[in-house]
């Protein structure tokens, strides 16, 4: 496992197989963690947005206008569900960037200055890489409730698992922006991913709460 988070083959989490990444991840290794978890959460989430809109497809008296809204969400939950596959591995990375900086050299000013700002850059990349798995579980779960009324009742406890795994996906990002945004030292940069937080923050509640409607059937 060591030789493939390393190697260039393999540096991609999406490409184990789910016995290894859970091997890897029970590890003292701190790579992969809840940031890729968070994104792996909200990944299987749109999956399954995707698979809920596909069954609701072949449903007997699905209208022609429904069928477009179906395939719409499934377009767009595809898309999520790719960058937040993406992001199981774009998280790692940023976080073994950090752990990188921190062993650089410090022994002249220039080195320190030099791993100072390799520091600053890969706690950038930690947040980012969260902010975004926090944005995209909260647009799946807006296709969520679009897309609940319109699919196969037989499949609705689907829809709420997506439901549970994109909110999770989206708590877990939030918790990894929080506890690496006290380390960097931009006060512009925290102060813009704050409000952009605290705003998603309050939607991600918001919709977690909402009681999605099952269909007809």
């Amino acid at each position: 496992m060591e030789q493939k988070i390393n190697s260039n083959n393999s540096n991609d989490l999406t490409h184990w197989t789910i016995a290894d990444f859970l091997k890897k991840l029970s590890s003292d290794d701190p790579v992969p963690g809840g940031g890729s978890v968070s994104a792996l959460a909200g990944a299987l989430g749109a999956s399954l947005i995707v698979m809920y809109c596909r069954i609701g497809m072949h449903g007997k008296g699905v209208s022609s206008d429904d069928q477009d809204v179906l395939r719409k969400i499934i377009t767009e939950a595809t898309s999520y569900e790719q960058k937040l596959n993406r992001l199981i591995t774009e998280d790692s990375l940023a976080f073994a960037e950090v752990t990188a900086a921190y062993k650089l050299p410090k022994t002249t000013e220039d080195e320190s200055k030099l791993r100072q700002q390799s520091i600053q850059k890969g706690f950038k990349k930690a947040v980012d890489a969260p902010f975004q798995t926090l944005s995209a579980c909260m647009e799946c779960l807006y296709l969520v409730r679009e897309a609940s009324v319109l699919g196969n009742p037989s499949a609705f406890s689907d829809l709420k698992v997506a439901q549970y795994l994109c909110h999770a996906g989206g708590r877990g990002a939030i918790e990894n922006i929080e506890i690496n945004l006290p380390y960097i030292k931009d006060a512009e940069f925290v102060k813009q991913m704050e409000t952009r937080v605290d705003r998603l923050k309050k939607s991600l509640e918001q919709a977690a709460t909402e009681k999605i409607s099952k269909p007809n059937g």
